[in-house]
């Protein structure tokens, strides 16, 4: 997955469980009021790992590991990973009117 699709999805479901959240909490208390309106914080701390292999048959590449991986190989490798952190904040002004 792409760095900016996890990032837009990531912001897109703590949207839409902040807003189901809203109403199961209307519902169940009868408020009137819910969750607040207000700024929500997501902080993000996102690890990028990047593998370097030199394979006898292809020669060498670079490319972004992804969290999961399945799949089988017969060719001799050698590899180095390297891994960098992002962090980062997003203020997200939710509205659950």
């Amino acid at each position: 997955m792409e760095l900016k699709d996890f990032i837009s999805e990531t912001i897109k479901q703590i949207t839409d469980g902040i807003l189901e959240g809203n109403s199961y909490v209307k519902e169940k208390s009868n408020s009137l009021e819910g969750v607040r309106n207000q700024y929500t914080k997501i902080d993000f701390d996102i690890a990028i790992t990047s593998n370097e292999e030199n394979k006898d048959d292809l020669g060498g590449k670079v490319s972004v590991v992804q969290v999961f991986s399945a799949g089988a190989s017969t060719t001799k490798s050698a590899s180095t990973s390297s891994q960098n952190r992002i962090k980062f904040e997003v203020l997200a002004a939710i509205n659950t009117d």
